[in-house]
């Protein structure tokens, strides 16, 4: 059973300059600073509650301290329940996209397609879905339900991420047998 959780802030955090958000978290920029000469990574921010994430914002947080100009990008961030079978995905729902004026198209693949769930005759099952924003012709959003969908839609938060055209995924080569030949069959359902 899960109750939540409710931040406990330390004393001494006004004196660093450090004001919380109005559900305690503490606000940060894109460099992950807190205050002047204050970083903070992980839940606290209240971000996007995953290690990943933290994990990530350590890295910006270390740069930016190191002096690189640096900046946070949550677009691409993978969510993923570890179930039985897997759920996972990344970007934008077709919700948000309409929310934020953005025409997508929807491609799906059904895992029973892909030869990698072939064993014995037994299909495993599951799906791929992909978002393409008609006008960029790129993805913003992907989710996988299905066996190890935690492992495989990072193929969906890569072209994400850098915007890779819906055309170069199309033409890319996935490895056989794998759960990534989904990809090809899911962006060759796009109509773009």
């Amino acid at each position: 059973m899960a109750t939540g959780r409710r931040p406990r802030p330390h004393d001494g955090l006004e004196e660093l300059g450090v004001g919380l958000g109005e559900r305690g978290e503490v606000p940060v920029e894109r460099r992950c600073r807190a205050a002047d000469g204050v970083w903070a990574i992980g839940d606290v921010t209240g971000i996007s509650l995953f290690t990943h994430v933290g994990k990530y914002q350590a890295r910006i947080a270390v740069r930016d301290i190191a002096g690189e100009d640096v900046r946070a990008d949550y677009g691409a961030v993978p969510r993923v329940v570890f179930s039985d079978p897997e759920i996972a995905a990344v970007g934008i729902t077709s919700e948000q996209a309409a929310e934020q004026g953005i025409d997508v198209e929807e491609g799906r693949a059904d895992l029973r397609s892909v030869a990698r769930t072939e064993t014995n005759g037994q299909g495993l099952g599951g799906q791929l879905g992909v978002l393409a924003d008609r006008e960029r012709r790129v993805l913003v959003g992907a989710w996988a339900v299905g066996p190890l969908a935690g492992e495989w839609i990072h193929q969906a938060v890569l072209a994400i991420k850098t915007a890779t055209p819906v055309e170069v995924l199309r033409d890319t080569v996935a490895q056989f047998p794998t759960f990534s030949e989904a990809y090809l069959n899911a962006v060759e359902n796009v109509d773009l």
